[in-house]
């Protein structure tokens, strides 16, 4: 009796001590974020490698661990190609068990892998794809877009240029789901405020030679020819519209990368809206000195600043909710004040769409600018209530209550 006694004590004691090691296990598996993004391509610049260091800044400054795991990043280079970024989507799920998706440098990429995440009950945070449809038709209720709609930008841009009497408008625009979207809300926008689109052209993403839009956009006399592209694609198209002699143009999306390619004696006097500039405010500075310690010296842009942000009110979701369960993590997102002070009163609607007052900026001239990366001058602020749609009027179906 006794020895059996000792043996179930011993069975107990083994058991115990198997719980406390699996315990101990499981709190050791990183809680993972997974970044998908465009690393060595044509908007590298524009997010890239950049955005998987603000992504880990964010990481650290919360204190590197939440629900007791330590916080792993593991990012993944999608190439603009949709198939790919699907790929390594389904890798990260179902090899890394990521908790989270911060998605960047492509719209057409971007809209694939929220799809992918919606499937499989993931956060997605799209912090450097601007396609309307994210958060419209093509919504999740698991994800957020903080990179700036496609339709606000529209509102931005055009509505201040048709206020200044450009009336008739020649859109170029990038053949992929982010340009036809801008294009679309440029002429929605245009047409709204009594003017008129007389012409549309598109050309391949990456294309350098950019003569044959401009030289059809010029013929048709427009008071304004709009560029709805981005990166490279935008200062080639700025750049040899400049050699062309055309000076009505406007650029819609544009990232401070973009203008320290084109330099400020091409670039000068652009006005174009922005979400985030890294000398806009205190807070701002801060983390773009400890920002630019850390990459050489280039200045954080928009995808790169909402990285940062969309990761922290992410993980303070997390923490608040206890856990990562994709649908109270949102509804925590969605009820959470800001904390970090870098965007102007910024909200998340039940759309996922994150809305916030925009900058109307103008580059400098080179006589203006006093030292590397000083380039914008702030001209306005816009109010969000007057450029983001209502969640109702969005498209989207599944609205997060």
């Amino acid at each position: 009796m006794g020895e059996n006694r000792s043996q179930r004590s011993a069975i107990a004691l083994a058991v115990v001590t198997v719980m406390g090691v699996t315990a101990a296990a499981r709190a050791e598996v990183p809680f993972r974020i997974g970044v998908v993004e465009d690393l060595n391509g044509t908007y590298s610049g524009n997010g890239g490698p950049n955005s998987v260091l603000a992504t880990k800044m964010a990481v650290e400054d919360f204190g590197g661990a939440v629900l007791g795991r330590p916080i792993e990043v593991i990012a993944v280079d999608h190439q603009t190609k949709p198939d790919l970024g699907v790929a390594l989507t389904r890798q990260l799920i179902e090899q890394s068990h990521v908790s989270m998706l911060n998605i960047g440098g492509s719209s057409g990429v971007g809209l694939a892998v929220q799809n992918v995440a919606k499937e499989r009950k993931i956060v997605s945070i799209q912090s450097g794809n601007y396609a309307a449809s994210i958060t419209g038709k093509s919504c999740s209720p698991y994800g957020t877009q903080w990179a700036v709609s496609t339709t606000a930008l529209a509102r931005a841009a055009a509505g201040a240029l048709l206020q200044a009497g450009a009336k008739t408008w020649y859109l170029i625009e990038a053949d992929y789901a982010f340009g036809h979207d801008l294009a679309n809300d440029v002429q929605q926008t245009v047409e709204a405020g009594g003017g008129k689109v007389i012409g549309r052209t598109q050309h391949p993403l990456a294309t350098t030679d950019m003569s044959s839009p401009l030289l059809q956009a010029q013929a048709s006399h427009a008071d304004m020819i709009a560029f709805a592209n981005a990166g490279p694609d935008l200062v080639n198209s700025v750049k040899q519209a400049k050699e062309f002699g055309i000076t009505n143009t406007a650029a819609l999306l544009v990232f401070i990368n973009n203008v320290v390619a084109m330099g400020l004696n091409t670039a000068q006097g652009l006005r174009f809206p922005v979400s985030f500039y890294w000398d806009s405010n205190d807070p701002s500075r801060a983390f773009a000195k400890r920002f630019m310690a850390r990459n050489g010296g280039t200045a954080p842009g928009m995808s790169h600043g909402m990285s940062y942000i969309a990761t922290m009110h992410y993980l303070q979701a997390v923490q608040k909710v206890g856990s990562d369960d994709p649908v109270a993590v949102n509804k925590a997102m969605r009820e959470m004040p800001f904390a970090d002070g870098m965007l102007h009163n910024p909200h998340i609607l039940t759309n996922g769409s994150v809305a916030m007052d925009l900058m109307l900026v103008q580059v400098k001239t080179p006589a203006e600018s006093k030292f590397a990366n000083d380039v914008y001058k702030i001209l306005d602020i816009v109010p969000a209530d007057k450029l983001f749609p209502t969640a109702e009027q969005s498209g989207c179906t599944q609205l997060q209550q």
